[in-house]
């Protein structure tokens, strides 16, 4: 291959890079740095923009029913407990939740109960949403909120 085909691919390369790049952050949103999971899609969700916050209180769950704080995994049966410790010095006590759309809908269960028991006050449920003008595409993370109650 010459140096001007070689030097004009380089450069087409390298003009491209931004398009390309932007294309990609469309279809994989990614939240926050932590565990990546194929988001449920929803049609009925609400923007969550504090779930992008680096302080936001993040549990995912992988679909083959591993819990996550963050990059953490947490052992089975004693999240309740990591959560209440975690809550215990914060003002905000929202968790936010990252199920793979494969996971097991009791592990789902098992999560919001841990949250219930530890102190949490609320629980976002993160989802997917196709984009409404090009449903090929997929907007940021949005939610559906829960308030728990406490006994």
């Amino acid at each position: 291959m010459n140096r001007t085909l070689q030097a004009s691919l380089a450069l087409l390369t390298i003009a491209c890079a931004p398009v390309l790049a932007s294309a990609q952050t469309r279809t994989t949103v990614p939240l926050q740095r932590g565990v990546s999971v194929q988001l449920p899609l929803t049609s009925t969700a609400v923007e969550v923009p504090n779930a992008d916050r680096p302080d936001a209180l993040v549990v995912a769950l992988t679909a083959d029913g591993v819990v996550y704080l963050g990059v953490d995994r947490v052992p089975p049966g004693s999240l309740a407990d990591v959560l209440r410790n975690v809550v215990s010095t914060r003002n905000q006590k929202t968790l936010y939740v990252k199920t793979d759309a494969r996971a097991p809908s009791a592990r789902l269960v098992d999560v919001i109960d841990a949250a219930r028991k530890s102190g949490i006050e609320g629980v976002t449920l993160l989802t997917a949403q196709p984009d409404a003008a090009d449903r090929r595409t997929l907007v940021p993370p949005k939610g559906l909120e829960l308030r728990l109650l406490q006994r």
